[in-house]
């Protein structure tokens, strides 16, 4: 969202699991404090899309205009559009509609009215999912009498401290918190609440990939002995087996690392188009972590077994 900082009731942790009930009409104010660019009110409640028990819901959110280009700095006016729908419009992620089953153009009901799918932004998950409306349906249909939930701040090139302290001195009872705050918080719950679990499965299947690669290069290099033992027989060196061995199961390991690599984003494009809440990060870095761990692991069960061969009498294999 276009701001610096949220202007929050004292003790609210983050949008999600908290309630922020401000004093309405004080962005005037805050505006015409030194450092303070712009500051619009925030709508945020979470309801249910329709009246059946059970029914999705989302916390739906009505943010203040932004204004002119101008007026948002930095900011690009068409990305922003989902978040400033117009009048009896409404902008909802990806997830959410198709946990509805709607599209562009469709109609959700929300506390006893009825608007029209503006916008579907990508992304969301069932937990956290978002929708969007104007500022001045949120301010009628979510209750807010006299009330705002969050001011939403821009602060001008060097602004500091005491900015903050007079935008807390404005509003009784607030806090201001920036918005890299809020989002470590939203995220520290989801850390707590998932990322054990998960991590959990991640390591699971990463010692069961390191074992199957293993067992199968280790599994490889004995089934050819005899063959490594005739290179023996007609004058190969012990340091020329190691490295044919060895070269032969870097080669694989590489070859399936990247395969794998490619795989993965294939099946991941496939998986978060058919199921939008699945999230999905490959990151280069991790790649690179898992391909080395594997050509680590190849190396290692191909020499554990090419130590062995070296110490075979090459004229065992003419027996027979």
């Amino acid at each position: 969202m276009p701001g610096d900082v949220w202007v929050v009731q004292e003790g609210t942790a983050d949008p999600f699991r908290s309630t922020s009930l401000l004093s309405s009409d004080r962005e005037d104010a805050m505006t015409e404090l030194p450092g303070v660019q712009r500051a619009v009110p925030v709508y945020a409640r979470r309801i249910a899309i329709g009246a059946a028990v059970g029914a999705p819901n989302a916390l739906f959110m009505a943010v203040g205009s932004p204004g002119t280009a101008t007026a948002v700095a930095d900011h690009d006016l068409v990305a922003l559009d989902g978040y400033f729908p117009g009048p009896g419009d409404v902008s909802i992620q990806e997830v959410l509609a198709d946990d509805l089953g709607v599209d562009v153009g469709d109609s959700i009901p929300l506390l006893g009215e009825t608007f029209r799918v503006a916008h579907v932004e990508p992304g969301g998950n069932p937990l956290f999912a978002l929708g969007y409306l104007h500022e001045t349906d949120g301010e009628r249909i979510l209750r807010a009498g006299g009330f705002v939930n969050f001011y939403l701040v821009t602060l001008t090139d060097g602004a500091g401290d005491p900015t903050v302290e007079s935008l807390t001195g404005l509003v009784p009872g607030s806090d201001v918190r920036s918005s890299d705050e809020l989002a470590a918080a939203v995220r520290a719950e989801v850390d707590r609440g998932f990322l054990p679990v998960v991590g959990a499965l991640v390591a699971i299947g990463y010692v069961i990939g390191g074992a199957v690669v293993a067992l199968t290069t280790y599994t490889s290099t004995i089934e050819r002995s005899r063959d490594f033992a005739v290179l023996k027989a007609v004058g190969a060196s012990g340091p020329f087996v190691y490295r044919v061995v060895i070269q032969q199961s870097f080669i694989v390991a590489t070859i399936g690392s990247i395969a794998g690599v490619g795989g993965a984003v294939g099946v991941a494009t496939l998986v978060r188009r058919e199921v939008p809440e699945f999230v999905t990060d490959l990151r280069p870095f991790d790649a690179a972590v898992v391909g080395v761990s594997i050509l680590f692991v190849a190396v290692l069960a191909a020499y554990v077994p090419v130590r062995r061969i070296n110490r075979i009498d090459p004229a065992m294999v003419f027996r027979a």
